[in-house]
């Protein structure tokens, strides 16, 4: 399906509205993971896999997943997760007392986040307008804070209640079901509503070239690496807030929210200056690097003015890494069908992230009994996402000459192609 002339609305809406479902089932449990230790008295570990758990199956399924949204579209796959992540939700909301029952349900949850963090952001992409997919993806990408501030609003005032937990579990219940509702209602409407029309063959695609594929896995590595060390600072930021800096609940979830709100913000910023040109692989090594330096000086940062500007210059950064990291899974394919496919290959590079980053953490902390050797841990980590990023400033180029010579053969001699060659020639692919 080529890109359409006019943005839908509607559906650019439902898919932004999928992917900030999926956050906010997510990141509903660092909002409420104080109030849950002091309730249930789960291990920290358990806590961190409570997170993680959610990766396990988008490490499986993403790339899977993706071909499935470019040959069936996306609704089809949205109807079926919603109705899986309402009984992982309803799961742990039954048998709280149960670490590995609480852990069940969140894998369920986890299997239907696979599917939204992949259907959501191939269903915007699909239907919007070439001038307006710049934006879109720049809008597609405030996801992770959307969600997180939901939760946040949402569960906020009721964290210190007793039972406030599970008015928030009982909320996830029924967004799910006002979702799967336009999403079925949406369906009715015809196959416009899918990332393929429904009346046509599958779209060919083409191999990609050796550049593109390096550049797409040192894209998923970068997101592992980064994915890792935000989904350890956000799981536990609250916790930290009460433990070290000594604020009650209702005030770490206020420092908690200073970052989301600052990511989302810069998520959108980062978009129109993609739009205006900017480069997404430089903008992306510069945003790195910063973040590096915050976990570097995270033991001597402290609280007070000090701490709020980290909190600040972290939400920042970090609003403008998975912005350029999509929009560099977009630009280095054509088609949308390649898109989902690409997108497969990102997320799993982020669910490998999500995978390693609380667990991470929260060994750490209870192996030396303080927070200061997953500080180091993670600067090292997101040092090594650094080092990613100046490989990549090498590669993408490479990647889009390869590209454009696939859109454009008849400007291009074949050997920047990467495609076949005739029996017998020789000449390097560059």
């Amino acid at each position: 399906m080529t890109a359409p002339p006019r943005t839908s609305l509607a559906l650019v809406a439902l898919g932004f509205a999928l992917v900030i479902y999926a956050a906010f089932s997510q990141f509903k449990l660092p909002v409420v993971l104080p109030a849950l230790l002091a309730d249930y008295s789960y291990g920290r570990v358990l806590a961190g896999g409570f997170m993680s758990i959610f990766a396990v199956f988008g490490i499986l399924l993403s790339i899977p997943i993706g071909r499935l949204v470019a040959r069936r579209g996306a609704l089809i796959l949205a109807i079926t997760a919603l109705p899986v992540m309402a009984l992982g939700t309803a799961l742990s909301l039954t048998i709280p007392d149960s670490g590995l029952m609480m852990l069940a349900g969140r894998g369920l949850e986890g299997a239907a986040f696979a599917v939204l963090a992949v259907a959501g952001p191939a269903l915007a992409t699909a239907n919007a307008a070439p001038q307006h997919r710049a934006l879109v993806i720049g809008l597609m990408t405030t996801w992770i804070p959307c969600g997180q501030l939901l939760a946040a609003l949402i569960g906020g005032p009721i964290a210190a209640q007793a039972g406030g937990w599970q008015t928030l579990w009982i909320a996830s219940l029924a967004l799910a079901a006002l979702l799967a509702a336009w999403t079925f209602t949406m369906m009715r409407r015809g196959p416009r509503g899918t990332t393929r029309r429904g009346d046509a063959a599958p779209a060919t695609t083409q191999p990609w070239s050796r550049a593109q594929w390096a550049a797409l896995l040192l894209t998923g590595a970068t997101f592992m690496t980064w994915t890792a060390q935000y989904l350890a600072y956000m799981t536990w930021l609250p916790l930290y807030l009460v433990e070290v800096q000594g604020l009650d609940v209702e005030s770490a979830i206020g420092g908690y929210l200073i970052p989301v709100v600052v990511v989302g913000l810069f998520n959108l910023i980062t978009g129109v200056l993609l739009q205006r040109g900017f480069k997404p692989q430089r903008l992306l090594l510069g945003a790195i690097v910063v973040q590096a330096l915050v976990w570097w000086l995270l033991p001597m940062t402290g609280g007070g003015a000090v701490g709020i500007a980290s909190l600040v210059i972290y939400g920042a950064t970090a609003g403008i890494v998975p912005t350029c990291l999509f929009a560099l899974t977009a630009h280095l394919v054509t088609g949308t069908g390649e898109t989902a496919r690409a997108f497969g290959v990102s997320m799993t590079g982020r669910n490998l992230g999500v995978l390693g980053g609380p667990l991470l953490l929260a060994m750490a902390v209870e192996a030396s009994g303080g927070w200061l050797a997953g500080s180091l841990l993670f600067g090292a980590i997101t040092t090594l996402g650094v080092g990613l990023c100046v490989i990549l400033q090498i590669v993408v180029p490479r990647a889009e000459t390869q590209r454009r010579a696939r859109e454009f053969p008849q400007a291009f001699p074949k050997e920047f192609s990467g495609a076949s060659r005739e029996p017998g020639d020789s000449r390097p692919v560059r």
